[in-house]
């Protein structure tokens, strides 16, 4: 990757975990996350990239992620416009004519999103990255192409994802069929499987991975920030915007009900590891 831009800072979690938060934050602290943003603070180029029908629906292959990591490192750095080859646009046609409004792929992002990836161009060296939840997914993959990666998993509350109305990862990435249990209890497995998945890669990331509990950055965010600050390094710089934190949903899994007792030992597992991971 290209050492004039540096390697850059990735932010994943579930759909619905408060992610938006900390691309706001990583934007307060001077790094660049992209213009082509929805209003979660998504990097929608990476959306259309790796949040696609041939990955949802099959294990994808290495020469497609070398391709999709390459075509978002260039558009990030120093734009797509004049350096694609007839292999990459062709890519990204059928990529746009998947999407709306003539395509039916709901990925949240649309073919001008596409039109505006193809004419990318370059930007100004300096740290840099972005959010998008799905990035847990292709955590290996990303790592192993971007030399130096550094990646932040939030994590939510297990209960209260459990009875979240956003369900496209379980959609996207879950079990298929999907298991004849009742929603809750998958999203609960989901959240389990995923987020132990992450936090194993991420145990072989050393100081490179940073776990954040959302709950425990809602109790006290001036500390998470000055975590967070020393996890991005010295080019982190910036006040905490205090406006940023306003969460109107934590709690509601205390009505979850008919939880089998093996699914919430495995999630506890996995939020008692969160826990030990996320002290500051």
């Amino acid at each position: 990757m290209d050492r004039d831009f540096g390697p850059p800072v990735a932010i994943g979690g579930l759909g619905g975990s408060g992610t938006r938060i900390f691309s706001a934050l990583l934007q307060a602290a001077g790094f660049r996350n992209g213009e082509d943003l929805n209003k979660a603070l998504d990097m929608l180029w990476f959306t259309i990239l790796f949040k696609r029908p041939d990955f949802a629906r099959a294990c994808p292959s290495e020469a497609a992620l070398d391709q999709a990591v390459r075509l978002f490192h260039d558009a990030m750095t120093h734009g797509l416009s004049g350096r694609m080859g007839p292999e990459d646009r062709a890519l990204l046609d059928r990529l746009r004519r998947d999407l709306p409004p003539h395509g039916n792929w709901t990925s949240g992002a649309i073919a001008e999103n596409v039109d505006r990836l193809i004419a990318s161009g370059p930007k100004p060296p300096g740290p840099w990255g972005w959010k998008e939840p799905n990035t847990h997914i292709f955590l290996s993959a990303l790592d192993a192409r971007f030399r130096g990666l550094r990646y932040i998993h939030i994590v939510r509350d297990a209960n209260d994802m459990a009875l979240s109305r956003n369900i496209n990862q379980l959609k996207l990435w879950g079990p298929n069929p999907p298991e004849d249990a009742p929603l809750p209890v998958r999203q609960l497995r989901f959240w389990t499987k995923a987020n132990a998945r992450a936090l194993d890669y991420g145990a072989t990331m050393g100081e490179r991975f940073l776990v954040i509990s959302y709950e425990d950055f809602c109790a006290r965010p001036g500390l998470h920030w000055e975590r967070l600050k020393a996890f991005l390094g010295p080019e982190a710089h910036g006040e905490f915007p205090s406006d940023l934190v306003n969460p109107t949903t934590i709690g509601r899994g205390a009505a979850l009900e008919h939880i089998p007792e093996a699914d919430l030992a495995a999630a506890e597992a996995v939020t008692a590891r969160v826990a030990a991971l996320g002290r500051v």
